[in-house]
């Protein structure tokens, strides 16, 4: 039942590359962006060979800018391929002049699994639906929580939590009036306790069998109930066969989820919701018992990476933070901006209006290096020996991380002060 083991860091680089190179278009649209998937095994001198040929027809491409694009991206692949090695998974490689650059861009990608097709396109993008499907978690947990009250069913895949349906049984109490007729309501109600369970079964085995089939299920509720339930003939063998373990939970619904995922947690941590949710919970009580050893935001993180201090830092993947480095070039006066992806071109376009801070001068700042704000964390937690964990949005306490907490936060070591 385990997910490939891939750290949140790397997965969190690949899918920024992937998505940086989705964002590119070629100028005018043409189609003279490079896509190259080369499977492991493969020679890249017959790979090479291709590339040469490929070459050679481009002077038969009717649009002379078109042809030349093409032929200079495949030159820049061409020039590097005598540096190339083919790893365990392949290679995947895209080049070509882009819009925004207005040259022509080379990248390189070690593919997270194995790559399955041998491909060469030209068009106006880059092609990374492969590379992307490698992304998709292929372990998917199944959840059933139930009492006699009722049933929830759910998901675990990857960093996100799937309600996917939450059923009132309708099934009266126990009956604790006496009398004659005790005995015969007492038996209508286990009738219909059981029909319930029955329903559920057949519920359950449509849901993770045939709509949402899992690896493996966890199932949670007040003793009797669960038991009654996994034991009723209707449940499916090869659901049966998937239940990794039970857990007592007193409740049904999202409390009864969230209780049953606090029971579990150290039982699920390969994945990732479940060790994300773990991690930020440990954060917050730290902060809630004012240890000292929870802190959050750029500055304050910055200072105690800097002091050794940090056992790891949460940061937030809701962050799209680039940092620039500005300089004058009259009075050389250096100062750090920080923005968004989206903004990025707005403050190039900014700076030609806007004053020197130090000698006051007009259209002569400009932004001579930029990073990511995450970058710039890893380097530091490299050289201090913390570990960088990126936490999604798609869960509450991924929300919390983000909107209460600028984002970033770190479990220190041992307190210090800032």
């Amino acid at each position: 039942m385990s997910e490939k083991k891939r750290s949140s860091l790397e997965l969190y680089h690949l899918k920024k590359s992937i998505r940086k190179l989705e964002r590119k278009k070629s100028f005018n649209l043409s189609t003279n962006l490079v896509t190259l998937y080369i499977p492991p095994g493969t020679q890249l001198s017959d790979t090479t060979a291709l590339l040469r040929d490929e070459l050679g027809t481009t002077t038969n491409i009717k649009d002379r800018k078109t042809g030349k694009a093409v032929a200079d991206a495949l030159r820049s692949i061409l020039s590097r391929m005598q540096y190339l090695k083919n790893g365990e998974n392949g290679l995947a490689i895209f080049s070509g002049i882009t819009e925004s650059a207005q040259k022509v861009e080379y990248f390189a990608i070690e593919p997270p699994e194995k790559v399955t097709i041998k491909s060469y396109i030209c068009d106006s993008q880059f092609h990374v639906d492969h590379l992307k499907s490698m992304l998709e978690t292929k372990d998917q947990l199944g959840i059933i929580v139930i009492d006699r009250g009722g049933a929830s069913f759910a998901t675990i895949k990857g960093s996100s939590l799937n309600l996917i349906d939450d059923v009132n049984s309708f099934v009266p109490g126990k009956h604790s009036r006496g009398g004659q007729s005790a005995g015969r309501i007492e038996r209508g109600i286990e009738i219909l306790a059981r029909e319930f369970y029955s329903k559920m079964a057949v519920k359950a085995n449509h849901i993770f069998l045939e709509d949402n089939p899992i690896s493996a299920l966890v199932v949670g509720g007040p003793a009797m109930s669960k038991d009654e339930f996994l034991e009723h003939p209707s449940l499916d063998y090869r659901l049966k066969e998937k239940i990794f373990k039970v857990y007592d939970v007193g409740y049904t619904g999202e409390i009864g989820i969230r209780e049953l995922l606090m029971r579990a947690e150290d039982d699920l941590e390969q994945y990732a919701l479940i060790k994300e949710k773990k991690l930020v919970q440990q954060f917050l009580g730290e902060l809630g018992k004012d240890s000292g050893k929870a802190i959050y935001g750029e500055k304050h993180i910055r200072k105690a990476l800097k002091a050794s201090a940090v056992e790891i830092i949460l940061f937030s993947d809701g962050i799209e933070k680039i940092q620039s480095k500005i300089e004058c070039s009259k009075c050389n006066k250096q100062f750090i901006e920080s923005t968004s992806y989206i903004n990025q071109k707005e403050l190039a376009v900014k700076l030609v209006d806007t004053s020197c801070p130090q000698c006051k001068s007009n259209g002569t700042l400009s932004i001579i290096e930029d990073w990511e704000l995450i970058d710039e964390f890893e380097k530091l937690a490299i050289d201090t020996g913390a570990e960088i964990e990126v936490i999604s949005i798609q869960h509450e306490d991924g929300q919390i991380l983000l909107n209460s907490f600028t984002g970033i936060g770190a479990i220190l070591r041992y307190p210090i002060d800032l």
